[in-house]
């Protein structure tokens, strides 16, 4: 454990989403010719307040004494203005780098947006504007600001959640040092899955963000199954008997847990959007250390600590659930209609979910960079930009282009080298400088600036509409930039949706119904589950709230192959108890013996979710947390309500 503290800082964390597109969605082969025909670069716009144009220009030059930056783009760069007036130049001109005493300036970098080395630029780039007020926009302040969040908020998170669990596991405990017990054995499991992140080339920052906490939420049941199991064995046998004999009745459940959650985040593997193959195998990862170390290390502590156990013994501060199983047994028919009308009331809602591709975002409305964005965007207007790469043809090809898209009501401005210079003079006789901006060796480029930002369908419309503008010049070509990922992003995932969640829910059934040797139990169990999560995603498009996608497909497999561990404790013990009593009685002894485990883990993990929610200043995170939160807390509900009643009426026992 010492030895694998010293490689928890060899993980690399990925900020860049496109890195997880398809090698051939246009996005991903568009940056590989964009990279090698220009170069990296990346850019910002600095909007300075209240500043003369003859200031302007004597700081403009001292910007260029700046680490990686290349170019730094105003005015000045399209009209002289030792010779024009400014209210001689077209205002529409005017408008885009100065209005009433506020200038936008575009700085352009040697490097990309993620590259941590910027920072350093980006600090020279505010001292030297340290006597005015200045904001900026762009794509290099938005991934500094990702990583400064990310790096304190996985820890900020546990910080959160640890004692609320410690908290939940005093009231759910039969002695006062069960809790630890319980923190060391996971917190050892957390520890190894933090290390061996490393063996990884990179760990996306969401997955970083989400992974201890949800590791900590997901397997705690494992260690209070076996630890409850212990204090009843304890009742007639020695601490070691004791613990060989817990282990021996909850390693089949454990086991059982914890490869229903390994087979729900599995079908992840196989979306083209390969986040999924980063959170699954990080959380899998995680979920295996827990196993192992639940059953290594849990019931050696219990023999050790077994007299401090004693010592520490005390009555149950959270009472039995006894009487709640007597009512549903009385109104078990009821119920069972109750949970069909649920059920396809939840299947019809569900399927008119809005979903969201992107959200991306960090630091939530209020952070730094939000705001400076708005600022800029209210006097300046927004500016998302696109790059348009098509193979070096005919001049005359370029300047259809550019005519074309600059028709486009969503486009601001079209820069290309046919609009900077008279399209008509040999290329051999302009300026390298201002050639290799547009026209590499085998591609040339053009930059569009458009108003269009917010994920929406009119985004994606924009798109779409930009592709056949494209297409009627040029059969090759590749749109690069955040509206055209969004797109891939979407045509990569948008698809798999029904087939993740098929996957999911044959493999964690395949596992039950092994387990159980059963074909009716999956069924039901797995029914209940689905239910709770069209219930889910239900209220959401009852509330006309758009869902994050991967947020749905990974929140899906967690609800699914999570909440389903609940289930089978209560199956296998009704099951258990049902070869020496009879039904009712069964189902009475498994329910209250079972409740409380199931009420403390499933609180634990919805409440995960929602310090996730309402605490992390990731936009994605936030999302997944919500969305984790409620449907844990649903899960729960129908497995604590219908799926006694279904056992009860649908599994016979075998005595």
């Amino acid at each position: 454990l010492l030895i694998s503290y010293i490689f928890i800082p060899k993980t690399n964390t990925n900020y860049d989403m496109t890195k997880y597109l398809p090698k051939d969605a246009m996005t991903s082969e568009g940056l590989d010719i964009l990279e090698d025909e220009f170069g990296k670069s990346s850019m910002i716009e600095v909007m300075i307040k209240d500043i003369t144009v003859n200031d302007l220009r004597a700081l403009k030059g001292s910007l260029y004494l700046i680490p990686y930056v290349s170019s730094v783009t105003w005015l000045d760069d399209y009209v002289d203005l030792d010779t024009v007036p400014l209210e001689f130049i077209d205002a529409s001109i005017l408008n885009q780098f100065y209005q009433e005493g506020d200038a936008l300036v575009t700085i352009t970098f040697t490097l990309d947006a993620y590259d941590t080395l910027l920072e350093d630029s980006i600090d020279q780039i505010n001292t030297a504007f340290n006597d005015y007020t200045i904001f900026m926009r762009g794509d290099v302040l938005v991934n500094k600001e990702a990583r400064e969040i990310a790096q304190d908020e996985t820890f900020k998170i546990m910080f959160l959640i640890v004692p609320v669990v410690i908290l939940l596991l005093i009231l759910s405990s039969h002695a006062w040092i069960e809790p630890v017990l319980i923190l060391i054995t996971l917190g050892i499991a957390i520890l190894f899955n933090l290390a061996t992140n490393g063996l990884f080339s990179h760990v996306s920052y969401i997955t970083e963000t989400m992974s201890l906490a949800l590791q900590l939420a997901l397997s705690i049941d494992y260690a209070i199954f076996m630890i409850h199991r212990y204090y009843e064995e304890r009742e007639t046998n020695d601490a070691k008997q004791a613990s060989l004999l817990a282990l021996k009745h909850s390693i089949k459940p454990i086991a059982t847990s914890a490869l229903t959650t390994i087979a729900g985040f599995s079908a992840l593997t196989l979306m083209k959007f390969t986040i999924g193959m980063d959170i699954a195998l990080v959380l899998s990862k995680g979920i295996v250390f827990s196993f192992i170390m639940t059953i290594l290390v849990m019931p050696i502590l219990l023999v050790w600590f077994d007299k401090l156990i004693t010592k520490t013994k005390h009555k149950m501060l959270i009472p039995p659930f006894k009487h709640l199983i007597r009512f549903e047994l009385k109104i078990k028919y009821i119920l069972l209609g109750l949970f069909v009308i649920i059920a396809g009331l939840g299947f019809m809602m569900q399927r008119n979910t809005d979903y969201l591709y992107g959200a991306n975002s960090v630091g939530g409305s209020n952070s730094k960079v939000v705001m400076d964005r708005l600022a800029v965007t209210e006097v300046f207007g927004a500016n998302e930009q696109l790059v348009i790469i098509f193979p070096t043809e005919t001049v005359q090809q370029e300047i259809d282009l550019s005519y074309a898209l600059s028709l486009m009501d969503e486009v601001n401005s079209v820069s290309s080298l046919v609009n900077s210079v008279d399209p008509n003079i040999p290329r051999d006789f302009l300026p390298q400088q201002l050639l290799s901006q547009f026209v590499g060796e085998h591609y040339s480029r053009m930059i569009i600036s458009t108003n269009v930002s917010k994920e929406n369908q009119v985004l994606f419309d924009f798109v779409e509409d930009i592709h056949d503008v494209v297409e009627e010049h040029y059969t090759e070509y590749y749109i690069v930039g955040q509206a055209a990922a969004l797109v891939d992003i979407k045509t990569s995932i948008s698809n798999q949706g029904m087939w993740i969640m098929l996957l999911t829910v044959l493999l964690v059934g395949l596992i039950v119904g092994l387990i159980f040797k059963s074909i009716k139990i999956p069924i039901l169990l797995l029914g209940v589950i689905l239910t709770a999560i069209w219930i889910n995603l239900g209220i959401l498009s009852l509330a006309n709230i758009q869902v994050l996608y991967i947020g749905y497909l990974v929140v899906m497999s967690i609800q699914l192959g999570a909440t389903i561990d609940y289930a089978v404790l209560l199956t296998h013990r009704y099951l258990e108890e049902s070869e020496i009593e009879q039904k009712e009685k069964a189902i009475e002894i498994a329910f209250t013996k079972s409740s409380l485990s199931m009420m403390i883990s499933g609180v634990i993990l919805l409440l995960a979710g929602f310090v996730e929610g309402l605490f992390s200043e990731i936009d994605s995170v936030t999302k997944i947390g919500f969305l984790l939160g409620r449907g844990v807390l649903i899960s729960l509900i129908a497995i604590l309500i219908f799926l006694p009643v279904l056992l009860y009426l649908f599994i016979k026992p075998k005595k």
